[in-house]
């Protein structure tokens, strides 16, 4: 994960939406406020990888990155890769496994995602929270639903 380039999250969005990229908030608010970073992207192996600092006000009182916060920085690496492999999609489910605390002594997380199914309107993702190391945090697996009417469109 060291030394990896940030890749412009608008410019990912535009070649992949081209003028429907205005009919969507990008980045999404939360993106920025958690100062999120896209730092790779394979299309072919649908995985998008986001890094992110550990910030004192994701902290719990035991001075380690809270549950949801994490949850939120899962949602924040398969939420843009779900936009670049289907149709207007949501989250249905995040089933989360918190395997080690992140402190604030770990700098940055590293979200990759991948897309490891498709089935009709059933997305099913899985993603694993690194440091800089590898050394895994937390893995998830999330499964989103394709929306109905846009799948319509597609067709």
């Amino acid at each position: 994960m060291k030394n990896r380039q940030t890749i412009d999250i608008i410019k990912l969005f535009k070649n992949h939406l081209g003028d429907k990229i205005d009919d969507f908030t990008l980045p999404p608010p939360i993106f920025t406020i958690m100062e999120c970073e896209v730092i790779a992207y394979d299309e072919v192996e649908k995985s998008l990888t986001v890094k992110m600092p550990v910030l004192k006000q994701w902290l719990n009182p035991y001075g380690t990155m809270q549950g949801s916060m994490i949850d939120t920085a899962i949602d924040n690496a398969v939420g843009p890769l779900s936009m670049l492999v289907a149709s207007a999609n949501m989250t249905r489910t995040i089933e989360t496994k918190l395997l080690k605390a992140v402190g604030l002594d770990v700098g940055y997380i590293y979200v990759t995602a991948h897309l490891m199914e498709q089935k009709k309107r059933r997305l099913t993702f899985v993603a694993r929270v690194t440091d800089v190391e590898g050394v895994v945090y937390a893995t998830s697996k999330v499964v989103n639903f394709v929306l109905m009417e846009l799948v319509y469109e597609r067709l």
